[in-house]
């Protein structure tokens, strides 16, 4: 009886742990893209280590590298107590595979390709999570985790920007 008496004023006094809100269809969809972007960011960074003709190119891919990381592992984290049974992808959508061949192919215009794929694909995942954030009635971690990406997008863009163009 005791037991069960502390349990419910925890209840109801909201110090018991709560339980992650379930995933609904749009935060699962917005995580399946953000994964997949970050997977791309990763990639393409990693090109511009080894393929960057211009110095000023190579801290900024690892930048993203590190950046990129660190918040695929917390969307990871964040999902596996939200929903264990969804898997994040790991692979690329056919638009960034094609954004990566390019890079793969761009010879002497890799720095220029890469700037510009920088850009577009920064202003697009900030379109993605502003949209994102903007709905009412998602996971609350998942869209706090998506407010606190919009600094580190921002800082990605504006560095993209600065970036020499050749």
């Amino acid at each position: 009886m005791f037991k069960a008496i502390v349990v419910m004023a925890a209840l109801a006094t909201g110090l018991a742990p709560m339980a992650s809100a379930q995933l609904n269809t749009r935060d699962k969809a917005f995580v399946t893209k953000l994964a997949k972007a970050n997977t791309y960011e990763i990639q393409a960074a990693q090109k511009a280590e080894s393929m960057a003709s211009n110095a000023r190119y190579k801290p900024y891919a690892q930048m993203i590298i590190n950046d990129h990381t660190k918040a695929g592992n917390e969307l990871k984290n964040i999902v596996a107590k939200a929903d264990p049974s969804m898997q994040l992808p790991t692979d690329v959508s056919q638009t960034q595979q094609g954004h990566l061949d390019a890079l793969q192919n761009a010879g002497n215009n890799f720095d220029t390709t890469y700037r510009d794929q920088m850009i577009a694909t920064h202003v697009a995942a900030l379109k993605l999570v502003e949209n994102y954030v903007a709905q009412s009635g998602d996971n609350p971690q998942v869209k706090h985790f998506a407010r606190s990406l919009e600094p580190v997008l921002h800082k990605h863009l504006r560095k993209a920007n600065k970036l020499p163009k050749q």
